[in-house]
């Protein structure tokens, strides 16, 4: 797509910048992928800047009518993309991106703009709210009252909740082959061309870039773009401006001094170390009078958008958490079925007697009666599935097979499924099949006995089929669609 640059500027902007959640931001455009497999579900996805420029850009975009005015933000500094997930194995794995810039989409933006303040602060130039957290590293302008309520907030809010992750990123920033340049540029980008990708540069070392390249939770995609993007945008002096002043804020954070027990004093110490060139728009002293706008000012570079906001486009669907969550265990399922093994005879002779030189009894059918025998179990209390969604339910019961259950408290299992789906759907054979299960079971008078291998296998076999059926009618129905 041809892009006319109209405008184009860089500001000092010296700030602490945190978007608490990426994914709640953009409206969880995925939970992303990690090793080859979906990921389950997303704990942590906090996105840290201590940046040193910013900027805004006027594009004009070309579209079926006429030329459209869009304006895209960018932030310059030393970021970190930190995410805890989980897969579907159940543990937790954490993972991080080293970033140098952040693009900002104007819809993105206002979106984080217009977001709830939580806290009484009424400073246009702090913000803690529930989409961004922005605080400038100069703070001498402010009354000693100031700073103490700003202080106290950081500490609740952002400080004491993600200690760990702060400390990570300062211990990263001291590593002599982090925010190598050389290796080019690493943007988060909103852009719409590239939405919720990382741009990284073709200059990254080969076995570095395959590494970084890996999929990660929360981002769509990894690519190579950063050169032809920054080249697009800002002269030649700019992007040099830019590499300076990542080079020169990593010379500082590595050299900080902080208490990581308190760690508000990276700010404080962070103050003192850097040359503030920050431009400071002239404000009203009626801070009330600013405060009508339906927008924070959340960069300097956008105070001349104030009273403009910009809706979600509705090719960026919006999803909740709660969906893409639901979609990664189908989607998992799918690529990566389960395979159920029925253990095999290795035994070479298959004609050996008995021990009582009675009728002789092969090896195999030895082996099939204990598939056949019910070992004793361990009596548990029944768990229920979490939702009540069809594929939810199905795997439930499939976790009850495969955890020896006793045999009454399966057919327990297939009457809750059972009477669940039938909330859900009018009728289905399998809810026919799951009544049969329930009867024959439930009615078991032997206590604390588990199922049979053989049963075991079956049942499986028979519950990843109606898995198998409900996969192909969604796929069925999303053709459709």
């Amino acid at each position: 797509m041809s892009v006319d640059l109209i405008q184009t500027r860089l500001i000092p902007h010296n700030m602490l910048f945190i978007i608490p959640s990426w994914g709640d931001l953009l409206g969880y455009p995925t939970l992303g992928k990690y090793v080859n497999h979906y990921v389950s579900k997303i704990q942590s996805d906090l996105v840290i800047f201590l940046t040193g420029l910013e900027s805004s850009i006027e594009i004009e975009i070309p579209t079926e009518f006429g030329p459209e005015l869009q304006t895209i933000y960018y932030l310059f500094g030393l970021g970190y993309y930190y995410a805890k997930f989980e897969l579907q194995s159940g543990r937790y794995i954490i993972d991080n991106r080293q970033l140098t810039g952040l693009i900002l989409s104007d819809f993105v933006y206002d979106h984080m703009a217009t977001s709830k303040n939580i806290t009484l602060e009424n400073d246009p130039d702090v913000i803690i709210a529930d989409k961004l957290i922005k605080v400038p590293l100069d703070l001498s302008n402010k009354s000693i009252t100031q700073r103490t309520f700003i202080k106290g907030s950081l500490m609740r809010n952002l400080f004491i909740p993600h200690k760990d992750i702060f400390l990570e990123l300062m211990e990263t920033i001291k590593k002599h082959n982090s925010y190598q340049l050389g290796q080019g540029n690493i943007l988060l980008s909103t852009h719409r061309e590239y939405f919720n990708k990382i741009l990284i540069s073709t200059k990254m070392m080969e076995d570095k870039r395959e590494k970084f390249m890996e999929s990660t939770a929360g981002i769509n995609e990894i690519i190579i773009g950063v050169d032809n993007h920054l080249k697009k945008t800002f002269t030649p002096s700019e992007r040099q401006k830019i590499n300076d002043k990542i080079l020169s804020l990593k010379e500082i954070y590595s050299t900080l001094e902080f208490d990581p027990m308190y760690l508000y004093s990276i700010i404080d110490n962070a103050s003192k170390a850097l040359t503030d060139e920050s431009y400071r728009p002239h404000r009203e002293k009626d801070v009330s009078i600013s405060r009508k706008t339906p927008k924070e000012s959340v960069l300097i570079s956008a105070e001349n958008r104030l009273n403009s906001i910009i809706p979600w486009p509705e090719k960026f669907k919006r999803n909740t958490k709660e969906e893409l969550e639901q979609s990664a265990i189908y989607k998992e399922f799918k690529e990566h079925p389960p395979i159920i093994k029925t253990p095999k005879s290795t035994v070479k002779d298959l004609t050996t007697s008995t021990e009582f030189g009675k009728d002789k009894i092969s090896e195999q059918e030895k082996f099939e009666l204990r598939t056949q025998k019910r070992p004793s179990v361990e009596s548990k209390p029944l768990p229920k599935p979490q939702k009540d969604d069809v594929f939810i339910i199905l795997l439930y019961l499939k976790e009850i097979i495969e955890k020896d259950y006793d045999i009454q408290s399966i057919g327990k299992a297939f009457e809750i499924a059972r009477d669940k789906l039938r909330k859900i759907i009018l009728q289905s054979r399998f809810m026919w099949e799951m009544g049969k299960y329930a009867n024959l079971y439930s009615k078991d008078e032997e206590p604390n006995l588990g199922l049979s291998q053989k049963e075991k296998n079956e049942l499986l076999d028979k519950v990843n089929t109606w898995i198998e059926n409900v996969i192909k009618q969604k796929d069925d129905f999303i053709k459709k669609k």
